[in-house]
């Protein structure tokens, strides 16, 4: 097994309701409607819960046995081949800047760092323009949450056009 760098909850801030030792996170959740955490938490690859923070550390659990157990913990079935390997990818996709010791979160499809002091992308959902990370400005001033992140006018009055969304 060759070793590599995940993410694991970093710690219980902010939002937390996942109390697994270990907690890997899963492949990002997120539906069409992002404001219900689903676009700014991660989830834990056991117990499905959210947490808000997670720090890139080094695992020996290969990409596969990650794969595998993700998609078991999410379906109840076993995964066939062709979904583990496209899982692989797109996670390998999505954690190829992600550096060992460093605390990220998870928002509309990007993992930032949380030394971040601005985000301006295009997410899965919506477009972003921002002088702060809401989840980092939340742990001094929770109305970020609801105002924001829980906020569905916020993600829909930047909504991404359907024609500029990838497949």
């Amino acid at each position: 097994m060759s070793s590599h760098i995940y993410l694991a909850k970093a710690n219980n801030d902010l939002i937390c309701h996942c109390q697994c030792d270990n907690a890997l996170m899963t492949f990002p959740p997120q539906m069409d409607c992002p404001w219900c955490g689903c676009g700014w938490l991660f989830s834990c690859i056991e117990c499905r819960k959210a947490f808000t923070f997670a720090t890139g550390i080094v695992t020996g659990e290969s990409w596969e046995s990650l794969a595998r157990r993700d998609i078991k913990n999410q379906t109840g079935d076993d995964p066939i081949d062709e979904h583990v390997a496209m899982w692989v990818e797109a996670m390998q996709d999505l954690t190829a800047d992600i550096e060992e010791g460093q605390e990220y979160v998870c928002l509309d499809g990007a993992l930032i760092r949380t030394d971040f002091d601005e985000i301006r992308f295009s997410g899965w959902h919506s477009n972003h323009d921002l002088d702060f990370l809401p989840q980092v400005q939340a742990l001094s001033d929770n109305s970020i949450v609801d105002d924001l992140l829980a906020n569905m006018d916020y993600w829909e009055s930047r909504k991404v056009a359907e024609e500029d969304q990838e497949d």
